[in-house]
Parts: structure tokens; C-alpha cells; sequence
């Protein structure tokens, strides 16, 4: 017996299934990328946003380099004051120095002082 041969639409659906599986997946990602994720809308939004950074970026970096002539600027009088300024506003010490902070005075009875009173 020979093989039935078919014809029609199922005969070309039995020849064509992996070219038709392929387009199937072809039109699902096609909708996905430009009807749900708006494919080429996020690719020119990102990079305006890139553009703002990199604008950002060159701004910050010319403002840190007015700082930095600034700084070269001071002289050492200047630095002291703003030396002087941290230590007051912010409580800063340098490296190896201690701190200490006296929060209430004790009042203790006044004895009297002779030649060997030391504190």
C-alpha cells in the first residue's frame, strides 16, 4: 500500500511546521518589544537621560576645579581659620589629638592653698 498523500491547507500546515513555529515566535516577540515594552521609546529616553548625566557630570567636574583653584588659593592664614571653624562648628580634632568634652562644672568646697598645692 502506498502512502496516502495529502493535499490542501493541512499538507502545506505538515511541510511548513517549523517555518510556521518560527514566525509564530517571531510575531510574539515583536509585539513584546514594541507594543509592551515600547522598544524604541526606552532606547531614546535612556539616552537622554545619559545626555543629562553626562551634562550633570562636566558640570561637577568644572565646579571641582574652581574648588580646587580656590583652595590652592589660601594662604596659610586662611587655613587656620577654616581649621579653627571645623574645630568649633563640627568638633573635629586632627589625627592623634584627644577630645574631650566637660559637660557640667562640679563645684567642690574651697580648701585652703599652700606651697604644695598642685592640681
Amino acid at each position: 500500500m502506498k502512502p496516502k498523500v495529502q493535499t490542501g491547507f493541512i499538507a502545506f500546515i505538515y511541510k511548513n511546521k517549523i517555518t510556521l513555529a518560527l514566525i509564530v515566535v517571531l510575531i510574539a516577540l515583536v509585539k513584546q518589544n514594541i507594543f509592551e515594552n515600547n522598544f524604541p521609546g526606552v532606547v531614546f529616553e535612556r539616552e537622554r537621560s545619559i545626555d543629562q548625566i553626562r551634562a550633570n557630570n562636566a558640570n561637577l567636574a568644572s565646579e571641582n576645579t574652581i574648588l580646587e583653584s580656590k583652595i590652592k588659593g589660601y594662604t596659610e592664614e586662611d587655613l587656620n581659620l577654616i581649621e579653627s571653624k571645623a574645630r568649633f562648628k563640627y568638633g573635629l580634632i586632627k589625627e592623634g589629638e584627644f577630645f574631650f568634652k566637660v559637660n557640667r562644672i562640679v563645684e567642690t568646697e574651697a580648701s585652703t592653698e599652700n606651697d604644695e598645692a598642685t592640681l
